[in-house]
């Protein structure tokens, strides 16, 4: 049962479909959202995860209420379990906010709200981006109008990670309120490179161009590996690092792609490094590298900037700020504006490339700290449990 505070004023349940960290990013972010917005004063956010068995998750502390476990290809909500489940949950809570759309932990997490009479906001996370949409398309189309549509327009609130977000919503057609409030970041400034580099040594002396996140077709990583193959050919001491777990067997087919290229000696995959190697990956780049087709807000990206390493990524990761603020390179999602962006880094004076990671570390800090972000959503979760309108969130009422 989660613990709830006699000090707080408010209590919400946070719903997601998985919360180990190799499911990517809301399994990441998530358990220090609890966290922020617990910190903020007054208010208790606890974390429920439709974990399968043998998943494990990194929950900073937080109250963790663990859902049974239902094998994978049961479509569990069809037998009513998960939102029995949910329902006898909810009754010590003042509202319930779903990460995620199009899996089963929505459509549970939805009927428990309305059947307990408890509000709830939903965050897409993304997975209303027109790239997303078009992934999958027909079953899309069809579950949107069996229900996905109903359960954003039944919310209280929506919420989204960017302006775009926000006009995704719009133009899925849903004309509730939403509130927009970015991911956050927790910076570790003191990690060095030498566990990484240690871990793996072929790389030392190299200059690493890193990436970062789940091995995804949607990540680009076919994008990259095409445009790395004009640096390879030019620059002897550039080397790619691809770091994620592997989704949907994508990795064997970028490998394949790696040797039909002819690039291998310059390209290193190191699987899921755990949380000091990413640190220390970080910290031995130069340079990181996100060429995706569809994201909501990166957190890696952001673990990037905020350790002052500039940046390439794509229009899709909605991140305007980093041609903005000079953080980095902003291109579209193809081969050659990817690989122009990744030639003018390799010509860029260390002093110039260093002064871009400073803006980044600065951007981080000004405008992705958790306390602002805890203290934002803290706001929006008294408005919907019947408090005042959010003062300091940016807020698109039509």
């Amino acid at each position: 049962m989660p613990f709830i505070s006699s000090a707080s004023e408010l209590s919400w349940l946070n719903v997601a479909s998985h919360l180990d960290p190799r499911f990517g990013g809301i399994a990441k972010m998530l358990p220090e959202f609890c966290a922020a917005v617990s910190d903020s004063g007054r208010c208790t956010a606890s974390l429920l995860g439709f974990c399968e068995e043998g998943e494990r998750s990194s929950l900073c502390g937080q109250a963790f209420i663990a859902a049974e476990t239902i094998s994978p290809g049961k479509f569990a909500w069809l037998t009513g379990a998960r939102r029995k489940l949910l329902s006898g949950k909810l009754a010590g809570f003042d509202g319930v906010h779903i990460h995620g759309l199009w899996e089963e932990h929505t459509f549970a997490a939805v009927r428990a709200a309305r059947t307990a009479g408890k509000p709830y906001i939903v965050s897409a996370h993304g997975m209303l981006e027109p790239w997303a949409l078009r992934n999958k398309r027909w079953k899309k189309v069809i579950y949107s109008w069996l229900t996905e549509r109903q359960n954003l327009s039944g919310a209280a609130c929506l919420h989204a990670l960017t302006e775009a977000e926000a006009k995704d919503y719009r133009r899925y057609g849903v004309k509730v309120p939403i509130a927009i409030i970015p991911n956050g970041v927790h910076v570790n400034e003191g990690a060095t490179q030498e566990p990484f580099l240690e871990a793996f040594p072929a790389l030392r002396g190299q200059r690493l161009v890193l990436f970062l996140g789940r091995v995804h077709h949607k990540k680009g990583l076919d994008l990259l590996v095409d445009a790395w193959k004009t640096v390879a050919a030019g620059t002897a001491d550039a080397h790619l690092v691809i770091a994620g777990p592997d989704f949907e067997n994508t990795r064997a087919c970028i490998e394949r792609r790696i040797q039909e290229l002819g690039i291998g000696a310059s390209v290193t995959f190191t699987g899921m490094l755990q949380s000091g190697l990413k640190w220390s990956a970080l910290a031995a780049c130069e340079l990181f590298v996100l060429p995706s087709y569809s994201e909501g807000l990166s957190v890696s990206v952001l673990e990037a900037l905020g350790m002052q390493k500039p940046v390439i990524v794509t229009d899709a990761c909605n991140i305007s700020e980093v041609r903005e603020r000079g953080c980095g390179w902003v291109t579209t999602p193809e081969v050659t504006p990817i690989a122009a962006a990744l030639h003018e880094f390799l010509r860029t004076p260390r002093t110039v490339a260093s002064e871009m990671g400073r803006r980044g570390g600065t951007l981080v800090k000004e405008r992705f700290s958790w306390d602002t972000i805890g203290t934002q959503t803290r706001a929006v979760y008294r408005w919907v449990a019947g408090g005042a309108k959010p003062l300091g969130v940016r807020m698109v009422w039509e």
